[in-house]
Parts: C-alpha cells; structure tokens; sequence
C-alpha cells in the first residue's frame, strides 16, 4: 500500500518483521492492544483507542521509513484521511493482531474523521 505523507514524500507499507516488534512495544503486548483498540470505556469514561490509533500508525510509519523517527514525528506525518486506510491495512495484513471483534469495532466505530 502506497500512502503520502504530510511531507510530500510517498510511502510504500509493508509488514515487516521490525513492525511486529514496534506492536510487541505497546504497554501489556499485542493482546493488551487489541482489548484497548475495542474502545471499552474505563472507570472514568475514557477508552483507549486513540492512543492504539497512534501506536499502530508509529509503528507503521517508523517501520517503513527510512530515516529514524519519534512517536510524535511519526503520527505527525500522517494524513488524518489516510489514518482509517493505514490501520485496516495493518489489520488485515498483520496476522497477530487479527480479530474480526476487533476490526468490525475498530474501523466502523472509531473512525477519526472530523
């Protein structure tokens, strides 16, 4: 999948095996990701989806691109438009982190558009 960041410069996506370590990175590993990517609230009211949003696009993004990036560098380059495009594309090409609960929820529910 061929994406093109706020920078100009185009992108090509591939799943690769440094992808599957960025996801391994979240706080509680890819299980605890795909229970906070369901967007359950917390005792507070809160869920956790944006913040799965913007792992998945980090380590996408950091995975394909060439030069070292931060989180915050990372998710900055995307296009909000592009964000339910990259995250469905990670879902169905990444097959640790398939879950069809979790896709269904994830893309039709939260979707981030203004």
């Amino acid at each position: 999948m061929e994406i093109e960041l706020k920078n100009g410069e185009k992108l090509i996506l591939e799943v690769t095996p440094l992808l599957l370590e960025y996801l391994e990175d979240y706080k509680g590993g890819i299980e605890q990701l795909k229970k906070d990517a369901e967007g359950k609230k917390d005792k507070n009211g809160y869920t956790k989806a944006m913040y799965t949003t913007n792992h998945l696009l980090y380590s996408i993004i950091a995975s394909n691109y060439n030069e070292p990036l931060t989180y915050r560098q990372a998710v900055r380059l995307v296009k909000l438009e592009d964000v339910d495009k990259i995250i469905k594309f990670i879902i169905e090409n990444t097959p640790n982190i398939q879950n069809n609960t979790t896709k269904k929820e994830y893309l039709n529910e939260y979707s981030h558009r203004m």
